[in-house]
């Protein structure tokens, strides 16, 4: 038989309250610090790729929209940081307990007020960094192609009425802006073959303003010209034209083809969409004075020069169908070996040189017309 002995008169007993009571440093904190979340760290800027591309860390190229999402066909969008999102949040969260807390203390006028700003938030007027850059870049752009460093060869008349529109500040329809000696252009509605060329030859003073234009401004990227040559040749079209004789078409052809890439670049400054009109007719009018000198059967170096300015000139993409094919590569690599012009240095052709005279400034031309065709694709 087991005998209990009972507990000593100084243990506590169950229901002692010391016996349940545990120490101060090991009761746990229970409280509402553990259902409160962390405040995530606002970002330094907002992040520049989209959303799209973030999300599936692809590379953005930061437009609107970006090629990634117009590649995929994704919506594209840009949103500000989540962690600024976040702390706006949790921001605004307190404010509403505050302003809970608020409510039971009083109404005072100066919680109505915050409650009123927190109603209607204040909308921020000012655009985005982003938009700023885009109209300070296309505001550069616009501004920065030749600006006012470069003199004016334009006629007077038209100076003036492109001064006139700008103060008006009023849009002028095609065909207004045109130079003087050329006001009703149709030129190339007509046949290339049968089109007469005369009607739209400038005054001999707009086109020799012209060519100094493209000789100071743009003859320096190229130099498939030699100034005082074309200058004679110019001047030779006015002359025959006052002895009452047809002028050479080929060195019409070049004329025609100064006067496009001069105009296109002397007023893209004021209207592009004038610059490409202007550009496009005396393209036109370049193609049709090759086609009556007979140029793609029996080639010229005149000729060649024209389709080769007018190829390097940036508005030929919307040359008539007519005569655009005349400034193509191709077109052009095709007329010059037609003249020879890859064999210009050969054994045979020194020869040929040394035992008869010959043009020492065509020579230089012609090497000029060859090593620009040969380093275009450089």
């Amino acid at each position: 038989m087991m005998h209990v002995i009972p507990p000593p008169g100084n243990w506590p007993k169950s229901n002692d309250s010391r016996h349940l009571s545990t120490s101060p440093e090991m009761k746990r904190r229970i409280g509402p610090e553990l259902h409160q979340k962390p405040r995530k760290r606002v970002t330094r800027q907002d992040p520049v790729s989209c959303e799209s591309c973030r999300r599936k860390k692809l590379k953005c190229n930061r437009q609107q929209p970006c090629s990634s999402c117009v590649t995929r066909r994704l919506p594209c969008s840009y949103a500000i940081a989540p962690g600024a999102a976040d702390t706006h949040n949790v921001g605004s969260e307190d404010g509403s307990r505050r302003e809970a807390t608020a409510l039971g203390q009083g109404n005072t006028p100066e919680l109505q007020e915050m409650r009123s700003a927190d109603t209607h938030p204040a909308t921020n007027s000012q655009p985005s960094y982003r938009s700023r850059e885009s109209l300070m870049t296309a505001d550069w752009l616009e501004n920065i192609h030749m600006g006012q460093r470069v003199p004016t060869a334009t006629p007077k008349l038209l100076r003036d009425e492109l001064d006139e529109l700008r103060n008006k500040d009023d849009f002028a329809p095609p065909g207004t802006l045109l130079p003087v000696s050329c006001r009703s252009w149709n030129a190339s509605r007509e046949d290339p073959a049968t089109v007469n060329l005369l009607l739209f030859l400038p005054h001999k003073h707009e086109a020799m303003a012209l060519f100094r234009y493209y000789t100071s401004c743009i003859d320096y990227l190229y130099h498939i010209i030699f100034p005082k040559r074309a200058e004679g040749q110019i001047d030779g079209i006015y002359r025959a034209i006052e002895r009452g004789q047809p002028p050479n078409l080929n060195h019409l052809a070049l004329f025609f083809s100064i006067a496009a890439s001069s105009l296109f670049l002397q007023l893209s400054v004021e209207s592009s969409i004038h610059a490409e009109l202007c550009s496009r007719e005396f393209s036109f009018l370049t193609g049709a004075a090759l086609i009556q000198s007979n140029y793609p059967v029996n080639p010229t170096v005149e000729g060649l020069q024209a389709a080769m300015v007018i190829m390097h000139h940036a508005s030929n993409i919307s040359c008539h169908a007519s005569v655009s094919g005349l400034f193509v590569h191709g077109a052009v690599i095709s007329q010059a070996k037609n003249l020879k012009l890859h064999c210009i240095d050969s054994p045979r052709l020194r020869e040929e040189r040394e035992a008869n005279s010959f043009d020492v400034v065509e020579l230089e031309t012609k090497r000029r017309l060859w090593w620009d065709i040969a380093s275009y694709d450089w």
